[in-house]
């Protein structure tokens, strides 16, 4: 199920993301210094008071999604996805895994199974004070099994970045190229898929954060229109280590869910 990364790279970018850019656990309105190295100590407003190279920040995020197109299938059903993701932080780089798995149910079948699973290596650059970039390279294992001969390893590069418009606005987006390695069959032939997202953050409260964005990715069969859709999200800090997310998504083509909704909780340390 190729589809599967692309909506864990919206949930990790869409719904609990974006709020503090280099993960010092200050929020980016409040950060004086936003740009410091992962490994590095900092205080309340975020500047470094100790460099500690061989320290490791992480993120642990799980998610529920519902939808009402089993993407696999492309077939209207109810379907649940429950997903989880583990982000490590050293420097400059981003260490991304990605899996889930889903229920899907309508009046004529009932599927479940793994999704795909997806691993992307980051490496952050920031070439302004306002401008972050992340450049990454990603696999696609195929821990979906469809019998439909789209059960090959698949590569993707990939692009996210951050636009700081002022202490509570700012721009993201992100896109992504994937080599779509399976092998056509009768029932489906395969093509090379891209993904693309930008949307505006705005800082509500020194803890809370909404999101608006475009979101657009191919499907992996020909002669299908892209799934295109807009997303609203809102995240909440509860604490210093957690958070918790909502997102709602309204369809925007005939390939997309009419509406879906995710429901997460992330923990950063």
């Amino acid at each position: 199920m190729k589809r599967s990364y692309l909506v864990l790279l919206l949930i990790s970018t869409s719904l609990l993301g974006y709020t503090d850019s280099d993960m010092d656990g200050v929020e980016d309105p409040y950060d004086k210094c936003p740009q410091t190295l992962f490994s590095d100590l900092v205080d309340l407003d975020g500047c470094a008071i100790q460099s500690t190279q061989n320290t490791i920040h992480y993120d642990l995020i799980l998610a529920e999604e519902y939808s009402k197109i089993n993407y696999a299938s492309l077939q209207n059903s109810d379907t649940w996805t429950t997903s989880f993701e583990a982000d490590i932080y050293l420097k400059n780089w981003i260490l991304q895994g990605l899996t889930s798995y889903y229920s899907s149910n309508s009046t004529d079948t009932t599927a479940n199974g793994w999704n795909d699973t997806l691993i992307n290596v980051f490496y952050r650059v920031t070439p302004t004070e306002k401008l972050t970039l992340y450049p990454g390279i990603g696999v696609v294992i195929p821990t979906y099994k469809s019998g439909y001969g789209n059960e090959a390893v698949d590569y993707s590069v990939l692009l996210n970045l951050q636009y700081a418009i002022d202490s509570t606005k700012y721009l993201f987006g992100g896109y992504s190229y994937t080599w779509v390695n399976d092998t056509n069959v009768i029932q489906a032939t395969y093509q090379n898929t891209q993904m693309f997202q930008a949307g505006l953050g705005y800082q509500l409260t020194p803890k809370s954060t909404i999101s608006l964005s475009y979101n657009q990715y191919d499907t992996i069969y020909q002669d299908l229109e892209p799934v295109r859709s807009v997303r609203a999200g809102y995240m909440q800090n509860i604490s210093t280590h957690w958070s918790i997310g909502g997102d709602y998504g309204y369809g925007l083509s005939d390939s997309a869910s009419d509406h879906s909704f995710i429901i997460g909780l992330k923990y950063h340390y």
